[in-house]
């Protein structure tokens, strides 16, 4: 006995069977994207885990923010207490984590091109506070080293020409 199913009837009103061709058959394109992907874009799943650490980035400048002040260390970008700097210098760190979010969870080329000049900048925010009070400027580094991190490990989940 064959285990091969029975091929398909046959007759003057049906069609003949179509061989399935996988080029053919495949969708032109992602489910739920209106255009294909362009080479350099990140996949699906590198723009989420893009998107998480430098949520987790931004999250670790709030958490330096509550720390200096509760502590009363003031760090170059936040001022003194009782003499507060401008609040748009107070959101320098954030700017770049905060375009980061928003360029990783669209479909755009060259994030990680963006990332690495974004962790530049956090890296020279937070050197200025590694002389004035370290341990709040190497909080500061660690969150540079890891939106650096994930700007270069996000280089691999690009997608390529074909």
């Amino acid at each position: 006995m064959s285990s091969l199913p029975p091929p398909p009837p046959t007759g003057p009103g049906l069609a003949p069977p179509q061989a399935l061709d996988p080029a053919v058959q495949a969708p032109p394109h992602p489910a739920g994207s209106a255009r294909p992907p362009r080479p350099g874009e990140l996949t699906g799943a590198w723009r989420t885990t893009t998107v998480v650490v430098w949520v987790g980035v931004v999250l670790v400048l709030a958490s330096v923010w509550r720390s200096s002040r509760t502590l009363g260390l003031s760090t170059w970008w936040l001022g003194p207490p009782a003499e507060p700097r401008l609040f748009l210098v107070q959101l320098l760190p954030f700017y770049g984590p905060l375009l980061m979010i928003v360029l990783a969870s669209r479909p755009m080329r060259f994030v990680p091109l963006v990332g690495l000049g974004v962790s530049a900048v956090l890296a020279g925010v937070a050197a200025v506070d590694l002389g004035r009070f370290s341990r709040l400027g190497w909080v500061e580094l660690a969150a540079a080293l890891a939106g650096a991190s994930i700007s270069v490990a996000s280089f691999a989940g690009r997608y390529r020409r074909a």
